[in-house]
């Protein structure tokens, strides 16, 4: 009896973990709430609660990667200051483990004293900081109401003609990790890594490792300029994506791109192996939904605090 009862309760705690329960449970817990962020952050507290535990604290001694890593940033003026939160992240994480060659694909707006706020976060370091100017090939390209710089992560193949393959990352995520393991990755035929949001295969072009090489060699930067101008996407740069790199994408684990904005999809689409890993070995933290962490208290999302840990860092934020 005693034996049935463990078992009944191990069965119950895991259906309740990754099942319909605790579905149901951040449904009830969405009811409450005067506005639509309440509600979202009633939801989100018992959806994710106990998804990140001891992140950033297990992490395997090894000896310094011998070389610079190849790592994206793109943005206009309004994102400077973030820009540098997600590369202070990127640096605090991998301290002692690795440097980068980071590539900041800018617009004319972003002027010495903001790419010195860039600059001053890798003092110290032994990371290098290169300010590539984007070029006007995706000028016509639809954008709905995003502004022209989602379109340069799509220009890297051209704008860094001799560097093999890249990561790239949004600026409004915080790395946990080095980035050592997913640079490394034998990406066979396929074209780039990303990690998935629905169960069709489609990603999130928020983290993504690129192979540059075949990108040139295989004539996709043309033919993302092309497709870029005829449809009116959803979300245009990541559509895109999608819609060109059909079967040439490696998927990657959850722990590269966990996003907040996954909601219930999160217990349908990854496996739960997947989910546990985020608890501790999570590398990107993706705060993708309408909800950003920089917002006023009481309008921030889920696991706002650790984008803060790290913002008060750079001097840039304060609460």
């Amino acid at each position: 009896m005693i034996i049935f009862t463990t078992a009944l309760s191990k069965g119950f705690c895991m259906y309740y973990k990754y099942g319909y329960i605790r579905q149901i449970s951040s449904v009830i817990a969405g009811l409450f709430g005067k506005t639509k962020i309440q509600r979202r952050l009633n939801r989100d507290k018992v959806r994710y609660h106990g998804l990140i535990s001891t992140v950033g604290q297990n992490k395997i001694p090894r000896q310094k990667y011998p070389t610079k890593i190849p790592f994206a940033l793109c943005f206009n003026a309004k994102g400077c200051d973030k820009a540098a939160v997600t590369l202070k992240s990127l640096l605090i994480a991998s301290e002692n483990r690795c440097d980068y060659d980071i590539y900041c694909v800018i617009d004319n707006d972003v002027d010495k004293p903001l790419c010195d706020i860039i600059r001053n976060v890798i003092k110290g370091t032994k990371s290098t900081v290169h300010f590539i100017k984007a070029n006007h090939d995706f000028d016509k390209s639809l954008r709905r109401n995003w502004p022209i710089a989602m379109w340069y992560r799509l220009m890297l193949p051209k704008l860094l003609p001799n560097v093999k393959r890249i990561i790239y990352a949004d600026m409004d995520i915080v790395f946990f990790n080095d980035l050592i393991d997913v640079y490394e990755i034998d990406l066979g035929n396929n074209v780039i890594a990303a990690v998935r949001t629905r169960t069709d295969g489609y990603f999130n072009s928020g983290f993504l490792l690129m192979d540059l090489d075949k990108i040139r060699k295989e004539k996709f930067y043309d033919k993302w300029i092309k497709v870029s101008q005829t449809n009116d996407y959803k979300n245009p740069d990541q559509d895109v994506l999608n819609n060109t790199l059909a079967g040439r994408v490696f998927y990657l684990p959850l722990k590269y791109n966990f996003q907040l904005s996954h909601g219930s999809r999160i217990f349908k689409i990854y496996t739960e192996t997947e989910i546990d890993d985020l608890k501790h070995n999570l590398v990107t933290l993706h705060y993708s939904d309408f909800m950003k962490p920089w917002a006023p208290a009481g309008e921030r999302p889920v696991f706002s605090e650790y984008w803060w840990k790290v913002a008060k860092q750079t001097g840039l934020f304060k609460e």
